[in-house]
């Protein structure tokens, strides 16, 4: 029953080192094409670094600048699209999470209202201090049920940051784009587009099987159906598998982005015209489409972070204080009866 607000928890941890690591790639990525445009060749411990970049960067950064330095092409496109892929993304984990630090202040306020307010109460009623195992039987109760409010409103304000994507699918918005710069750095390295799409998802699939699937592994593959209902998306895919997926927006348009690059490579294969150009164009759309779907989700965080509040913690809060209300009651009630 936890595990949905537990797994944003430790998300929401870890979030601090993942803009960490953004900003290594970014650093790295730009002292290599500093070097390059400055006329020089950087040492060979420069680039062994890329290999040991975090997943997927390592690998994405590694083995598309191998490919261009064997081929004899340009490195400067790809580093600098690189770069500003780990920026972005950095930029837009940083924005999530300075809009969604009110609900993570207001998780921290519920997990220390009901200990505030029974440690008040127990120092001001002398009744409840003669009834001390009761009381903090019943301010534990409370505190279960303010901490599971607090939890409720992390697992929301997580969910808000990443746009409504499940927690299985949350690696498709940088691996997407990854994919996406691969295939550039393949065609931009005189591999032809269909065998360049192949080589994408090949990468694509170390990370996000699924996705891969999605995508499918040909060009040539017909159009799949994606249908909605009931508030879900769910598309059939074939190729070399086929899987099936339920999910919101952000997932139709991650799938939906890879359709339009496979699209762009069948026309471009036809008419004999690169597609490099439509193929950036769809990616930054992507993006874009992704930073408003994150902004929708994070404009609806106020109203949504009512629930736990309504449902968890005020309940919690009137029970323990109608309850130390009840105590001092019956010990008046039983005076005056004695009286």
């Amino acid at each position: 029953m936890l595990k949905p607000e537990l797994t944003s928890v430790s998300a929401h941890l870890g979030f601090g080192r993942h803009q960490t690591e953004l900003q290594t790639v970014s650093n790295i990525l730009r002292e290599i094409e500093d070097t390059l445009l400055a006329g020089m060749i950087p040492a060979r411990e420069r680039w062994a670094l890329l290999q040991r970049l975090p997943v997927p960067w390592g690998r994405l950064a590694g083995e598309s600048l191998n490919e261009l330095r064997s081929s004899g092409g340009s490195l400067i496109p790809t580093l600098r699209r690189l770069r500003d892929l780990a920026e972005a993304q950095r930029v837009a984990l940083s924005d999530a999470r300075a809009r969604t630090s009110q609900a993570s202040g207001q998780a921290f306020a519920c997990s220390m209202l009901v200990p505030a307010l029974g440690t008040a109460l127990y120092l001001l009623l002398p009744t409840v201090q003669e009834h001390a195992k009761v009381w903090i039987l019943g301010c534990c109760l409370a505190i279960m049920l303010t901490g599971l409010g607090a939890l409720w409103l992390l697992h929301l304000a997580e969910v808000a940051r990443w746009g409504g994507l499940a927690v299985k699918n949350r690696t498709w918005v940088l691996s997407s784009q990854c994919a996406g710069e691969r295939f550039l750095a393949l065609l931009r390295a005189g591999t032809p587009p269909d065998l360049a799409w192949t080589g994408a998802l090949e990468l694509l699939a170390k990370d996000s099987r699924d996705l891969a699937l999605a995508w499918g592994y040909s060009i040539w593959e017909p159009a799949r159906k994606i249908s909605q209902f009931s508030g879900e998306f769910r598309g059939e895919f074939s190729g070399r598998g086929s899987a099936r997926f339920k999910g919101g927006a952000a997932e139709l348009a991650i799938i939906a982005a890879g359709d339009s690059i496979k699209k762009s490579i069948q026309v471009s294969t036809m008419e004999g015209r690169p597609c490099v150009e439509r193929v950036e164009n769809i990616l930054k759309s992507l993006r874009q489409e992704m930073k408003s779907l994150v902004e929708h989700e994070l404009g609806l965080l106020a109203t949504r972070a009512l629930k736990p509040l309504f449902i968890c913690v005020a309940p919690s809060l009137f029970a323990l204080l109608s309850f130390g209300l009840w105590l001092a009651a019956g010990d008046v009630v039983g005076g005056l009866g004695e009286f």
